[in-house]
């Protein structure tokens, strides 16, 4: 008999509740290579925070990309990008700039990009 891999608890919540029923963070959206950090610890956050935003500053105390922080979070990127721009909104964290356009048709950039979905 072979072991099953763990599975996924189910969300108790769903990801429209996380984000009030929003589906468009303010501003400009978040591109998914976006760069997330941290400018608090996730000690100095309000008593009230949400377990996701909790969650984000843990994660973010090193610069983490927005498809990153979904992967981690297992939660929706469209998610994460409403959860991350109300922290961004609150000076909670800062959100990087993504890479100009014309780095997309860079090969070593996509070399590493494949290397790093092989290595999933």
């Amino acid at each position: 008999m072979t072991e099953q891999p763990p599975r996924r608890p189910p969300r108790l919540v769903r990801p429209y509740v996380l984000t009030q029923g929003r589906t468009r963070a303010p501003g400009a959206p978040l591109a998914l290579e976006a760069s997330i950090d941290a400018r608090i610890t996730p000690g100095a956050l309000a008593a009230d925070a949400t377990p996701e935003s909790r969650r984000i500053v843990e994660f973010c105390q090193a610069p983490t990309s927005l498809a990153e922080l979904a992967a981690r979070l297992l939660l929706p990127v469209g998610v994460v990008r409403i959860l991350v721009a109300d922290l961004a909104t609150a000076d909670l964290v800062t959100v990087g700039e993504p890479t100009p356009r014309d780095a997309a048709t860079d090969v070593s950039l996509l070399e590493r990009l494949l290397d790093g979905i092989r290595a999933l």
